[in-house]
């Protein structure tokens, strides 16, 4: 089972910190969850947030780090090299990514076969694109995703 919770809530002394959040996800295993989806903000029309590349991962591992909790990074992350760079870092068991798939619904598909990946798994009418994908980004080209 998994949990979302606002690691933060961007409103200063008046809401969740990084501290507090840190009890909430344990409060949580505990209760037996087995993963927690490490957001943050949207709680209150008063929170002052601070957006960036990644700008929530910190919260996961601290979480993940501090109390080996399995935790799931989310908020701005929208390269591969952001999500093998959080995974390999030790900062989340997990990465979940929606913009970057509501932009494009088969960005998993490219990120993959950008990186090399010839195992991964495409509708067969599509093949060409993911050949031409994977020698475009032999020669350092591709659509878009940066590896």
């Amino acid at each position: 089972m998994s949990v979302r919770i606002s690691a933060t809530d961007w409103t200063g002394d008046n809401g969740v910190d990084g501290s507090e959040a840190v009890e909430i996800a344990e409060a949580f295993r505990i209760a037996g969850v087995d993963i927690v989806d490490v957001s943050a903000g949207q709680t209150s029309i008063e929170a002052r947030p601070v957006y960036g590349r990644m700008f929530q991962t910190p919260f996961s591992d601290r979480i993940r780090n501090e109390r080996n909790i399995p935790t799931m990074a989310v908020g701005n992350i929208y390269e591969p090299d952001h999500v093998n760079s959080i995974l390999m870092a030790g900062r989340a068991d997990l990465v979940c990514l929606a913009r970057p798939h509501l932009a494009n619904p088969y960005w998993t598909l490219h990120a993959a076969a950008a990186l090399g990946d010839e195992a991964a798994a495409w509708p067969d009418p599509y093949l060409p694109g993911r050949d031409q994908l994977q020698r475009l980004s032999e020669r350092g080209e591709g659509f878009g995703i940066r590896v």
